[in-house]
């Protein structure tokens, strides 16, 4: 049997957690989910509460037997249920065959009950049910967060994720970089090949940016309309210009015509750049600002470029009053 940190390297298959009294039980377990599912062993308390301290990957099913447990069953549910990485992750209970004990459990916030001694086939169905249902409700959460023309992620992602790398960048002393891309002359394009032909030039340089980005970490997103945002953790600020262009150069290979833009017979793309290292008191607001400042610069200068922010102390300043 695989130990977790062995197990998120599969990480393709649904992850389970087994957290069972005795190796036998979770040897049963692991044979019987071992053509389903990823499976990681947490086989004594305190692997268990160490790993709740501080886990290193979403699991889909936390498989528990109550009495590896060091406080009562409602108690740790309240503590799974309350952490950020474990809160859509159920928990389905081993217990004894008791009516009242089943009963408590489910009061006490588990989403099944599993009686022991296990029956393979009633084990396994109640198990796919379980990791059927994570699955619906991530692909539900993944539609909640992503554009539904472009399937990149949508504002409402852009902005959590902008102010969560913010807020990090912030703890650490870190630094953060923001693009803001706009397709040049788009209105232009769509009165000239009709909304369809809009729509899908808009997907493929989407599918174009989100390509062109080298680092897992990275994020691209649309921002509105025809503009894209890119937000780049811990970047240095001679990096920035370096992706920008490789961006510039993406979009250009794409060669989509656009006979009604006067800057090119081909969709080119403008190039917002701002990146700072921010200070306690300052809030993610500002890189937008920065960035939406840089993007009027280049489309000023005439388009098919990228500009930088200039004055950063200028936007700051703007923003706090």
């Amino acid at each position: 049997m695989w130990n977790i940190q062995e197990a998120e390297l599969m990480s393709s298959q649904p992850l389970v957690i087994i957290a069972a009294e005795t190796l036998a039980v979770q040897a049963q377990l692991g044979d019987l989910l071992a053509a389903e599912v990823c499976v990681a062993g947490a086989i004594n308390r305190a692997q268990l509460y160490d790993w709740l301290v501080e886990p290193s990957q979403v699991p889909d099913l936390l498989i528990l037997e109550q009495g590896l447990l060091e406080e009562n069953l409602a108690t740790f549910c309240k503590r799974w249920y309350d952490h950020p990485k474990t809160r859509g992750c159920d928990i389905l209970l081993l217990g004894a065959a008791d009516d009242a004990q089943e009963t408590a459990a489910l009061v006490a916030g588990v989403a099944d009950y599993l009686r022991k001694p296990l029956s393979p086939l009633l084990a396994l169905t109640r198990i796919k049910k379980q990791l059927a249902q994570r699955a619906q409700r991530r692909h539900l959460e993944a539609l909640s967060v992503t554009d539904g023309l472009t399937h990149i992620a949508n504002r409402r992602y852009l902005d959590e994720f902008l102010c969560a790398e913010w807020r990090r960048a912030q703890r650490e002393g870190g630094n953060i970089g923001l693009m803001m891309v706009d397709i040049d002359h788009f209105k232009l394009f769509n009165d000239h090949y009709g909304h369809p032909e809009g729509d899908r030039c808009l997907a493929q340089v989407a599918q174009c940016l989100k390509n062109a980005v080298q680092r897992p970490r990275d994020l691209v997103a649309r921002y509105g309309g025809e503009e894209f945002a890119l937000v780049l953790p811990s970047i240095q600020f001679d990096g920035m210009a370096v992706v920008a262009q490789r961006l510039q150069d993406a979009v250009d290979q794409l060669a989509i015509p656009h006979v009604a833009s006067p800057v090119s017979a081909y969709i080119t793309v403008s190039i917002g750049l701002a990146w700072c290292e921010p200070q306690a008191d300052e809030r993610w607001e500002l890189l937008l600002a920065a960035s939406d400042e840089a993007l009027y610069a280049a489309k000023a200068a005439g388009r098919h470029q990228f500009s930088e922010t200039v004055n950063l102390a200028s936007v700051r300043q703007l923003l706090t009053h």
